[in-house]
């Protein structure tokens, strides 16, 4: 298997070829690939996969990138090679090997996706090209080499009782002596009247067919392992077809047993193991008859790939289009309603990915568009109320502004961004706060300094999440799993967003009767505008730490405030 990673800067007589044709390479003889994805290259006959640019940290003492922090992508182009000179260990080649394979299924994910949606909407980043259509599990569905090679090892996996069933049917009663053909042909001695039999003949039995399925089966994972890398930890119990022999399975022979064999079997197991096996072949035979013939599945932008994946995790997809595709052109990445960070009402969370090397930094660009999405939310909101009055709640509008105290609701902003886990598992999220270079977690653009309530004042955070446990339940078919993690990443933003405000703000709540309130909010709206929001029956008060006008307005309204803690 070869090994590239997207937007790197290879050496161009170093992937000379890999790709097939003739790549673009730059004047200066470098070549950058900026596609992500899997080509099964004839002229070279192997995998070649292009990973993501996430896997990429930056080398400090080296001043490069590396993968592992550790190794120059160009050194392990050729991961078997890499592994055979030492220079990869085994836990670090199965990681790459499981990551191609991950990264394939994520885009296989996303294609199915893509053409789910109106003709208008697709994103036309997908290339793909076959040998053939291939019948797996049963089913006539498209599939490349690298489908019919992970359905083989998945089968492996999921199967270990099944296999163990059968071969414990086959050999039940080798060990039995054959008493009949031991008496006629060995020699006993007799010792006190008794005969011994030193040599004994065991019962044998003929060719069974389950188990020459399972030594095709076997001799295919064999194959897979040496030719092309994968890390597979099957036990072979058998004497394999490998070498020359193996070469004719692979040229016609494969096809032609199994069609002899394929009526010897009705568990619906062992018929899926067969068509498995006859799809191997059935491939590998239009491989061999179009020498020159490629197969391919790649995107040329996985930034999109990868805001479909987060989507898909967080966001809800029974959102008002305008909200997405927004009047001016702007689309958001990710929006859902969720519960308001100051009041029980819901409030649309609006998130935008960023798709970096690991540790890469938000440019001041995508916070001001970022600003813009949120204040496109508002103005949708505001302006469906004033269309349609209490009739908006029913066009998906969400009560943004307190007509009492015109004040805005708190707006939740943020960016979302991949990091490959320490211990490179993919069964942790990692969610956590991304911190800038400055040190803050947080952004925040305000016309008025001291009104949190204001339109105009808007907060943004930014968040990591593991890019391997985001792949394993972007491609997971249990959707209660990642039905769980929606709700939990919910919660965990909204639980910051409310640490965050209750370190920068102090809030109190108006201890005056409701009959009051509209008065009380007329006679002081100069002094409290921006500081103030109503929801319930309730007035709250946020006063900015350490700004100079919220020690005067506290001890004016001391008398009627009582502490309230955002929860």
């Amino acid at each position: 298997m070869k090994l590239l990673i997207e937007d790197y800067p290879y050496p161009a007589d170093k992937v000379r070829g890999l790709l097939g044709g003739e790549e673009p390479y730059g004047t200066d003889g470098i070549c950058r690939i900026s596609n992500v994805g899997y080509l099964y290259n004839p002229s070279i006959d192997d995998c070649v996969f292009i990973l993501p640019k996430v896997i990429l940290d930056y080398h400090e003492s080296e001043a490069e990138d590396t993968v592992f922090k550790k190794f120059n992508p160009v050194d392990i182009i050729d991961v078997n090679k890499a592994f055979r000179d030492e220079r990869l260990n085994s836990d670090q080649r199965d990681f790459i090997y499981n990551l191609s394979t991950w990264i394939y299924r994520a885009i296989a994910e996303f294609v199915r996706i893509n053409e789910e949606l109106p003709e208008s909407r697709r994103c036309r980043i997908v290339y793909r090209k076959q040998f053939s259509s291939v019948g797996l599990n049963g089913q006539n569905t498209d599939g490349t080499l690298i489908d019919v090679i992970l359905s083989l090892i998945k089968f492996a996996n999921d199967n270990r009782d099944f296999f163990m069933f059968i071969i414990k049917n086959i050999h039940r009663g080798y060990n039995k002596i054959h008493w009949n053909k031991t008496i006629a042909a060995k020699t006993a001695f007799i010792h006190n009247g008794t005969p011994y039999y030193v040599n004994m003949v065991n019962k044998k039995k003929q060719i069974n067919f389950d188990e020459e399925l399972l030594v095709i089966f076997y001799s295919i994972l064999n194959y897979v392992r040496n030719k092309y890398g994968f890390p597979i930890n099957t036990i072979f119990n058998y004497e394999l077809i490998s070498g020359a022999k193996f070469e004719t399975y692979l040229a016609g022979l494969g096809k032609a047993r199994l069609l002899q064999i394929k009526y010897k079997y009705f568990s619906d197991k062992a018929l899926q193991l067969w068509n498995l096996c006859y799809c191997f072949f059935a491939m590998a035979e239009q491989m061999r008859a179009k020498s020159d013939a490629s197969e391919y599945l790649f995107v040329s932008n996985f930034n999109r790939v990868f805001e479909t994946m987060i989507d898909t995790l967080v966001s809800d997809s029974n959102i008002p289009s305008a909200l997405r595709d927004q009047r001016d052109g702007k689309i958001v990445d990710h929006i859902y309603p969720y519960v308001s960070l100051v009041s029980p009402n819901d409030i649309y969370y609006i998130g935008d990915s960023k798709y970096y090397k690991i540790g890469g930094s938000v440019h001041g660009n995508s916070e001001y568009k970022q600003y813009t999405y949120a204040r496109n939310v508002i103005h949708y909101n505001i302006d469906l109320f004033l269309r349609f009055g209490s009739e908006a709640f029913n066009k998906g509008a969400l009560p943004y502004l307190d007509t009492l105290t015109d004040g805005y609701n708190v707006t939740p902003n943020f960016f979302i961004s991949a990091e490959i886990d320490e211990e490179y598992r993919y069964s942790e999220p990692g969610v956590h706060v991304h911190k800038a270079n400055d040190g803050k977690n947080y952004a925040v653009s305000k016309h008025f300094a001291n009104r949190l309530f204001d339109r105009d004042t808007l907060w943004l955070a930014h968040y990591d999440i593991n890019f391997l446990y985001v792949l394993a339940l972007f491609v997971s078919p249990h959707q209660t799993v990642r039905d769980e993690f929606k709700a939990d990443i919910r919660k965990r933003f909204r639980e910051h967003f409310i640490g965050l405000l209750n370190g920068k703000y102090e809030f109190y709540k108006f201890v005056i009767s409701p009959g009051e309130m509209e008065d009380f909010v007329t006679r002081n709206f100069r002094e409290l505008t921006g500081k103030i929001y109503h929801f319930n029956k309730t007035l709250v008060l946020a006063l900015e730490k350490g700004h100079e006008s919220s020690k005067k307005i506290f001890s004016k309204y001391e008398g009627v405030l009582e502490a309230f803690t955002l929860s």
